[in-house]
């Protein structure tokens, strides 16, 4: 299996790629090409070109959650690819916010305008489902460790007022690698230990192979407001470090504080994927 990153924050060559706050992931198993979100903007599909991916030869797509910098550049990968199904969460079409210090409201939706005029080539999902040969989208995620605090900013609309968003449009996909497993997150707004524990669960006689995915350990500005504790990350390396998982990917929401801090705990276990890297697993 191969992992190309079309997209994220950082940028492993500043002189050949862009990068933006978003993350946008290509996987080539066996037949099977899937793109897994499409970052906040149009960007990475100039960036899969330049490492040679043909996102026309795209199968499958997948949303892992309603926020723009994970489903922005949807109508440029519509216009690259004239065929291939998108995936999303029922729930991921709304109205959601981010609302700083309670006071300014700033759009964190997907274009509905987009997802209406082109109804025929999304598929919402309210159940597990598997969308091709050993590759599975996860719509029920358990909730037995806390979700990131970072949460507690981000709002959706409901009846034309805003509550705290609860992430019920959020999803994660798994790939079966013979008798191992690969989990990929967006933002993992649930939580990761959540998310780890949910594919546990569902798949017992099953390794956890790699996990790519943010894990959204960033503040809501550059102060680090709501961001966890330099402990709170600590501890969640550890809890990370007791799972049979044998490699971890991280970056876009986990953000660079918290990498460090997680890679000092973990070591060889974690790395970060960079806009234009490529992974064989």
């Amino acid at each position: 299996m191969q992992i190309t990153t079309l997209i994220e924050n950082k940028n492993s060559n500043p002189d050949k790629f862009v990068a933006e706050h978003g993350l946008s992931i290509y996987i080539q198993k066996e037949d099977i090409n899937i793109l897994f979100d499409t970052g906040a903007t149009g960007i990475f599909v100039e960036n899969a070109r330049k490492l040679g991916v043909d996102l026309s030869g795209v199968d499958m797509a997948v949303i892992s959650h309603g926020h723009y910098d994970h489903g922005g550049g949807l109508e440029a990968f519509l216009d690259e690819n004239k065929t291939a199904p998108v995936y999303l969460k029922e729930g991921a079409d709304e109205g959601y916010f981010a609302k700083l210090f309670f006071l300014m409201k700033k759009p964190a939706s997907l274009d509905k305008k987009l997802l209406n005029e082109n109804k025929g080539r999304f598929k919402f999902i309210s159940e597990n489902t598997e969308i091709g040969r050993d590759i599975i989208l996860i719509t029920h995620i358990n909730k037995d460790y806390p979700v990131p605090p970072g949460n507690k900013y981000l709002y959706k609309e409901l009846n034309g007022k805003l509550e705290r968003d609860d992430f019920q449009h959020e999803l994660m996909m798994v790939i079966k690698d013979q008798d191992e497993l690969v989990l990929f997150t967006g933002c993992a707004h649930n939580g990761i230990l959540n998310m780890v524990d949910t594919v546990r669960d569902l798949f017992p006689d099953y390794k956890i192979k790699a996990l790519f995915g943010g894990f959204h350990l960033i503040g809501i500005t550059r102060l680090d407001i709501s961001a966890p504790s330099n402990s709170q990350i600590k501890e969640l390396g550890q809890k990370l470090m007791e799972y049979p998982i044998g490699k971890i990917y991280t970056g876009h929401c986990t953000g660079e504080r918290a990498y460090n801090i997680l890679k000092g705990v973990m070591g060889d276990r974690l790395d970060y994927f960079s806009t234009g890297k490529i992974i064989e697993i």
